[in-house]
């Protein structure tokens, strides 16, 4: 808990006071700010959440291995120990009173001395404005607050409440002083300054960042995805599963802490995750910008010999009843070498109000033909029980146009192109489209005709030649 009243310790040396505890390097940490309604403020901001977002942007100017990332207005319900980070504006500190003439406090969890997250809540009992200058009795200043408040959330402690003497921002109390000091840069500096470079893919003219979201339980209902790396040379994939962050884009039952596994052809594992920051590769995982929002979710780095894959989705058991929710998958192919990544296809549950959806992007700058299927009852050859009895199939551009649609194979304009090349379904009812698309981001949507449900597989197939 953080105390902030009205005095002013003053110094000259650097005496910041670190935590024993700090983010995954290169993380990017997304703040979601849920702080109210469109609000003036004296000092020209148009609502707190803007307030709040400018003073993470201004330690932004000083980390250089971290990043915050302020979602504004966030739509994610703020609740204690989400592993999601949430700034709001509440009376009570998750139950618990404020301290007396305690302005805000950041809560922080942490395994491992590793950060996992942290809440900040402002006291609403308490009258907000936001101004520069000296302070005024009348009412408190939430920018200076938020600045001291977003110190902690990186790492930082009291440096006056460690015999430091010292012109800080991060001094217990609040005082005259409104913007970042000397001491709190360097300290911010002193945790984030080294770390390991940032790194980029290569671009590449095939389909890259492949993703499905569906339902997710346990038994037949985990998500699987399967991929092959194509080509003589190995590939460098990031796999991602997300559950619980998917709340703040108005996904309902987000899965809440999806576990992942990544097994080769004959069924071996090759490796799991369960929290992604605790893996071997995070660091990497972060420096590529692929890095979940949420700690809780999962990640994985991998370089892989050609050959096909699977990757099961499923909730972690922690005893509770409830173990299901709506959960992606993703596969980011780095293109380090000539093997590339390719014809996912996933299978999962298609719900009524939620389909099964599958996002793919075609890269380089040149047309590419693929094959999306749809396919359910032939699943129950492989012994699911609840097959979709009669999938439909839906292809959007990345402005929400349709582009294609099928509901029996054979009706599809291109059926003799998809029989040619052995892609075509087992049953006539099942869904297949051949198209060829410009580069750009593109969604395959399975749903069930007449809003039917049950287990479905959807298939991307990338139809040029592998490399070499």
């Amino acid at each position: 808990m953080v105390l902030l009243a009205s005095l002013l310790f003053v110094g000259h040396s650097f005496a910041f006071r670190e935590s024993t505890n700090r983010w995954t390097l290169n993380r990017t940490v997304t703040i979601h700010l849920s702080l109210g309604p469109p609000d003036l403020l004296d000092d020209g901001f148009t609502s707190f959440n803007q307030s709040a977002a400018d003073a993470l942007n201004i330690w932004n100017n000083y980390l250089v291995h971290l990043r915050f990332a302020p979602v504004l207005a966030s739509s994610l319900p703020a609740a204690d120990s989400d592993a999601d980070n949430s700034v709001f504006f509440e009376s009570t500190i998750y139950g618990e009173t404020f301290g007396l003439r305690t302005l805000a406090v950041t809560l922080v969890s942490s395994r491992n001395n590793v950060r996992v997250e942290t809440d900040v809540i402002f006291n609403s009992a308490e009258l907000w404005n936001s101004y520069r200058g000296p302070l005024r009795d009348d009412v408190a200043d939430f920018h200076r607050v938020a600045l001291h408040e977003f110190g902690h959330a990186l790492g930082l402690e009291h440096p006056d409440q460690a015999g430091q003497v010292v012109n800080a921002i991060m001094n217990s109390r609040v005082s005259g002083v409104d913007a970042l000091q000397a001491d709190d840069i360097a300290g911010a500096r002193s945790i984030y300054n080294n770390g390991p470079a940032y790194l980029t893919s290569n671009p590449a003219p095939n389909l890259v960042n492949l993703s499905t979201r569906a339902g997710v339980g346990t038994g037949e209902k985990v998500l699987i995805g399967g991929f092959i790396i194509q080509g003589s040379q190995p590939a460098t994939v990031v796999l991602r599963a997300i559950g619980h962050s998917l709340a703040a884009r108005g996904i309902n039952n987000a899965l809440d802490d999806p576990v992942m596994e990544l097994r080769n052809a004959a069924g071996t594992l090759v490796a799991e995750s369960d929290d992604w920051f605790e893996g071997p590769n995070a660091e990497t995982i972060a420096s590529y910008r692929l890095d979940p929002s949420n700690s809780l979710e999962s990640a994985l780095l991998q370089t892989l010999a050609p050959g096909s894959y699977t990757v099961i989705v499923h909730p972690y058991d922690d005893g509770t009843p409830n173990l299901s929710g709506t959960a992606l998958v993703e596969l980011y192919d780095l293109h380090t070498t000539n093997g590339r990544a390719g014809n996912i296809a996933t299978r999962g549950q298609v719900l009524a109000d939620d389909p099964m959806i599958a996002g793919y992007i075609i890269g380089g700058s040149q047309s590419k033909e693929v094959i999306v299927r749809g396919l359910g009852p032939s699943l129950s050859s492989a012994g699911i029980a609840n097959a979709l009895a009669d999938p439909m199939l839906e292809v959007f551009n990345s402005s929400g146009t349709r582009v294609a649609s099928n509901d029996n194979w054979q009706t599809d304009a291109n059926a003799g192109r998809v029989q040619t090349v052995g892609l075509a379904p087992t049953q006539p009812v099942e869904a297949a489209i051949d198209i060829t698309l410009n580069p750009g981001a593109y969604t395959a949507v399975l749903s069930g005709r007449n809003h039917g449900s049950g287990i479905g597989l959807v298939e991307v197939y990338d139809l040029s030649t592998a490399p070499n």
